[in-house]
């Protein structure tokens, strides 16, 4: 399952970190099109919040191979009518099992709607032992070359070049489905969803689903292939398993929790003890500071009573 993302790169470094190899061989980096979803670069990204997507350039009429184009994370149905943002369904994960007979994916997937959708890295929550213990959430992202640490920015390159490609941060790359949706002032919404695989023993200690990722270029160039029939697409996708040394994890602040939380230090990197001990000092000080209030609020009271004595007496005199 993937329910939050991390995706805080401008748009014009994500043309270069989601560069390819074109039919000629020749190494491009990837052009936005236009789209009246605004991507907001975000450590704690959501359902129906924006995210980056590689699709198809003929979808919109291009030339490009590929384009880059912002989607409202949350599919919205093809039935759907009124507000967009308020239809109802979880469509924010689809999965992969199931898409191919599904009401909701099966149209879309047949007209080739598929989409690359693309973030930094994605968290998800381990259970406690006891259902009196909390979620632990984690980060996972992309295994990266030494130094590059993924909570770090200052530890990220930002070169491209037509020889060897992107030496920058390595992006997740997840497939996707995406449908168009065309509200009644007439702006075209395009939403998205990732499909979820059974998660094999790389992952399964954490969740048993996961994205099917695609950071291979082949798998990438597959999945947007619009000749391969449906059942072409997912039978290549159901062939695709996580090795280990593909990606790379740590335990993170329950900062992430909170959707509407959108600091970059939800993927700070934190151990669980370390979480435990701020949340013990936050009590303690919020404790206390509540204490203080308390004990100050008593003396101003007695304070107030003591100067109203003279008075009193004054009146008697």
């Amino acid at each position: 399952m993937c329910g939050r993302t991390a995706c805080t790169l401008n748009p014009d470094t994500l043309r270069r970190a989601c560069n390819y190899e074109d039919a000629t061989g020749k190494r491009r980096t990837t052009a936005w099109t236009k789209s009246d979803v605004e991507y907001v670069p975000s450590a704690n990204i959501g359902p129906k919040d924006a995210l980056p997507c590689m699709v198809a350039g003929s979808h919109f009429g291009n030339e490009d191979e590929r384009v880059l184009c912002a989607m409202m994370w949350s599919m919205i149905p093809p039935w759907h009518e009124g507000d967009y943002r308020k239809h109802n369904l979880s469509t924010h994960n689809a999965r992969l099992e199931n898409i191919g007979n599904s009401k909701l994916y099966s149209g879309p997937l047949r007209k080739g709607q598929r989409c690359i959708v693309i973030c930094e890295g994605y968290y998800e929550w381990k259970a406690g032992k006891t259902k009196k213990d909390g979620k632990q959430p984690y980060y996972i992202y992309a295994a990266q070359e030494k130094g590059v640490k993924a909570d770090d920015p200052s530890t990220w390159k930002d070169e491209f070049s037509e020889e060897d490609g992107w030496r920058g941060f390595k992006v997740l790359r997840m497939a996707g489905i995406f449908n168009t949706f065309k509200t009644v002032e007439g702006k075209v919404i395009h939403s998205c969803t990732i499909i979820t695989t059974e998660a094999n023993s790389v992952l399964s200690w954490l969740h048993n689903r996961v994205p099917v990722f695609l950071n291979k270029e082949e798998n990438a160039r597959v999945w947007l292939n619009e000749e391969l029939s449906v059942a072409e697409a997912v039978d290549k996708l159901n062939k695709l398993t996580l090795s280990d040394g593909d990606l790379s994890w740590h335990t993170v602040s329950t900062l992430v929790n909170n959707v509407l939380c959108k600091s970059k230090d939800c993927r700070k990197e934190r151990s669980p003890v370390e979480e435990k001990k701020n949340s013990s000092s936050s009590f303690m000080a919020s404790w206390l500071k509540k204490g203080s209030a308390e004990s100050a609020k008593k003396r101003s009271i007695e304070t107030n009573k003591n100067d109203k004595v003279p008075e009193k007496i004054s009146k008697m005199e």
